[in-house]
């Protein structure tokens, strides 16, 4: 009866101690998945594996084409144009955008280039400021906020429909502005997020250095 006693205990406490295990493990994992950070991209051709990558290293972003391949991966892409690896960044607590869930976009390794929507001379067109992480907290009328809304996972992948905190109901689009340029990232009109484009997040594997060490650490994640 003792020995019963005594394997009922040690089993009991195995289990509390397995449970506490995946509770951590869980946790970390919930942590994780709020670090918006990687290539943005969807696919032209799954097929043929034809893709548009998000690139804001311009005055004018733009959505870039790539046909993946063994020897052309997400990886390689992001290890060959380390700028089009993104990061997304919680705004300052005072600013406006930060009680309507607004955040900020940019290149991880860049120093500045904030991306904003503009009305100027159509809105949805997009362009880059190099302000740094406060006056891009601070941006005239939340033109830097976005809200990133998760509508699943895809092979493990994040997927987002991205709307504009300043002009909402406008998102980013597969296609470009037919005026302006078929290639621009250009933000159109959807009811809903489950109706707009999805962009897939790519996590890379390589660490990047951080382009702008004046971010505050803790404005280094999405809610």
């Amino acid at each position: 009866m003792r020995n019963l006693k005594r394997n009922f205990v040690i089993y009991a406490s195995a289990l509390l101690l397995t449970s506490f295990l995946m509770g951590c493990e869980k946790d970390d994992s919930a942590s994780d998945s709020k670090s918006i950070e990687g290539l943005l991209y969807y696919f032209t051709d799954e097929e043929n594996q034809g893709i548009r990558v998000v690139d804001i290293d311009a005055s004018t972003p733009f959505r870039r084409s790539f046909i993946l391949s063994d020897d052309n991966t997400l990886e390689d892409i992001a290890l060959e144009r380390d700028y089009l690896v993104l990061k997304v960044y919680r705004p300052s607590t005072v600013s406006p955008m930060a009680s309507r869930k607004g955040l900020l976009l940019k290149s991880k390794v860049i120093e500045n280039n904030w991306l904003y929507v503009t009305n100027n001379p159509f809105i949805g067109l997009t362009g880059t400021s190099d302000d740094g992480w406060w006056e891009a907290s601070e941006f005239s009328n939340d033109a830097t906020g976005f809200v990133f809304h998760k509508t699943g996972v895809i092979n493990g992948e994040d997927e987002f429909a991205i709307e504009s905190l300043a002009y909402p109901g406008r998102y980013f689009s597969h296609n470009g502005h037919a005026i302006q340029g078929a290639n621009l990232l250009y933000l159109e009109e959807y009811d809903d997020p489950d109706d707009a484009p999805k962009f897939r997040l790519y996590r890379t594997d390589s660490n990047f250095q951080e382009g702008n060490p004046n971010v505050p650490r803790d404005a280094y994640f999405a809610w």
